[in-house]
């Protein structure tokens, strides 16, 4: 953590990459994120010292807006406008990458890392697999709420009014 690592990371293969599956769990996490953070900073000061920075306000506000319905071209643009780091909790800078590498890279500073795949990268979870009783489930079952929350919300237009 005092190098910037944060442990363990769970690279999640989205069940589709159609902006309406991505758009789904990105609002799913976004409206779980402080909840995430909480109960991963459940482990006091350093712990909570370990965690990425949220997400900033203006860009939760936007995603979260229910008109919001990218395609994927515009939730990258806003992704990497709002976000030109890795350092999230979800970060999504793989799979934009895995998309198109080149607008990805440009959007950044050249120092920062990314590797290109298909996959949400989640980088919450505190790993202290040394210590007795430490399993990674809590951590896992966590993000698995976030998946059942967006299957649950389903595509905006499926929603009821």
């Amino acid at each position: 953590v005092l190098l910037g690592s944060l442990g363990l990371h769970f690279n999640v293969e989205p069940p589709d990459l159609d902006a309406a599956t991505l758009t789904g769990l990105l609002r799913a996490y976004l409206r779980s994120e402080p909840d995430l953070r909480r109960a991963t900073a459940a482990g006091g000061f350093l712990a909570a010292r370990g965690l990425p920075p949220p997400f900033p306000a203006a860009y939760v506000a936007r995603v979260l807006d229910p008109g919001y319905r990218p395609d994927l071209d515009g939730l990258a643009r806003d992704y990497l406008s709002a976000n030109p780091t890795r350092h999230r909790g979800l970060d999504l800078l793989p799979l934009l990458a895995h998309r198109d590498e080149a607008g990805v890279r440009a959007a950044l500073p050249p120092d920062e890392k990314v590797s290109p795949r298909p996959v949400l990268h989640y980088r919450m979870p505190q790993a202290h697999v040394g210590l007795a009783g430490w399993s990674l489930a809590p951590a896992w079952n966590r993000w698995v709420g976030v998946e059942e929350m967006a299957e649950a919300d389903g595509p905006p237009a499926a929603r009821p009014a």
